[in-house]
């Protein structure tokens, strides 16, 4: 069987130096060098104890069943995961201690440019725990403590402390990885020969994937040399356009965040002034309803809140009735309906119900209790129809 340039491939070893996807480590990439040929290896499997499967393609000449190879993995890839690898021992032991006992690993993910931890923890942690966590593991990574690997018999004194994978099945010799007196668990991985070689360790996201269980995301190596690269440039950016130092953008910020408050309360003072000016105006289009008065208009207002602090209005200065407002919203529709509550009593009058079937008319749908329901729709254009059904709704629940 002859394979070609380009062709996928999946290769099987006599034996091999390749890690096989396991333990949340992803598996080794490289490549085969044969005579006549070379594969470029993209994953490496296991499909069965002893039985590993080198997934890549021919990218020169031709390979055949029983060629020669020899093989060699990536290395650089390879160490960036070790560190990522040894990164989630250092975790795992910071966790338990900031944390507590209870704290479990519940998977993982390693590859060269990130780690993923999941653990057993019943809330989210705070800024402090994690500052905490974080602190630990760059504390050992500055010790230089050698990551001590070997295999012994399940029964070996030397396993004993040793923390397994949970619900992990182990055979009768285990791996053992022990990061000096600060972690020791059974593991099959690649690591790091001292924890120097990690750099430094930097979580990036803490999050709930679960009930009682939580997610840390961190990076570790040149991959945080370049998120914090990134990170830098983004705060220059920030800095050039705020045209303050660095260490001045979080006081440039703050003002301007008070600034665009006080702003904002300014246009929200304009705009009631605004809709004040239109209540005269609006209330000259009340109609009588079978002896309810009913104001349903169509409206302009920047949003929900307006349209409801409008309805408000008009509903003080309608008394007893019936008030509907429609307004476009963007590319939305937006409706408020009010009800008096003397209406609610003597005439079984339901807002919500009311709502209801107007914001159909505008292909939406809300609703809300007896004296007050919002709604909104997909389609504005048809607010004015809305409106007249608005009308048609409120005499049949007037003659039930």
């Amino acid at each position: 069987m002859k394979a070609i340039q380009g062709e996928q491939v999946q290769v099987i070893l006599d034996q091999t130096p390749f890690y096989s996807e396991g333990g949340g480590q992803v598996g080794d990439e490289g490549k085969l060098c044969a005579a006549d040929g070379e594969i470029m290896i993209n994953d490496t499997k296991s499909i069965e104890e002893g039985v590993v499967i080198h997934h890549g393609f021919v990218s020169r000449g031709t390979v055949q069943k029983g060629d020669l190879v020899l093989a060699q993995v990536d290395e650089q890839r390879r160490f960036r995961t070790a560190r990522n690898h040894t990164a989630t021992h250092l975790l795992h032991s910071a966790l338990r201690n900031v944390l507590g006992d209870h704290v479990q690993q519940m998977g993982s993910l390693v590859s060269p440019e990130r780690l993923r931890f999941d653990f057993s923890h019943f809330a989210p942690l705070s800024e402090e725990e994690l500052i905490s966590v974080e602190n630990q593991v760059n504390e050992r990574i500055l010790e230089n403590i050698m990551v001590n690997c070997f295999e012994t018999a399940h029964d070996d004194e030397r396993v004993k402390g040793a923390i397994a994978l949970f619900g992990e099945k182990y055979g009768d010799t285990v791996r053992i990885v022990e990061i000096g007196e600060y972690s020791k668990e059974l593991c099959g991985g690649t690591h790091v020969r001292r924890t120097s070689e990690l750099g430094f360790f930097h979580i990036i996201s803490e999050s709930g994937i679960g009930t009682g269980v939580r997610r840390i995301e961190a990076f570790t190596g040149d991959a945080l040399l370049h998120y914090w690269q990134d990170q830098t440039e983004v705060l220059r950016s920030v800095s050039s356009i705020l045209k303050v130092e660095s260490d001045e953008v979080v006081s440039k910020l703050e003002l301007l965040m008070q600034q665009l408050h006080e702003k904002e309360k300014e246009i929200e003072q304009l705009q009631m002034k605004a809709m004040r000016g239109q209540v005269d105006s609006l209330l000259d289009q009340i109609v009588d309803v079978d002896g309810v008065k009913l104001l349903a208009v169509n409206v302009e207002a920047s949003d929900m809140d307006a349209l409801r602090s409008l309805g408000d209005l008009l509903k003080d200065r309608l008394g007893s009735g019936v008030t509907i407002l429609g307004s476009p919203l963007g590319n939305k529709a937006g409706l408020v309906c009010f009800v008096s509550k003397d209406l609610i009593k003597s005439r079984g009058l339901h807002a919500g119900k009311l709502l209801r079937e107007v914001a159909r008319v505008v292909d939406g749908g809300g609703g809300g209790k007896p004296e007050m329901a919002q709604a909104g729709g997909k389609n504005p254009a048809r607010l004015g129809e809305a409106l007249i059904k608005g009308k048609e709704v409120l005499l049949q629940q007037l003659e039930q």
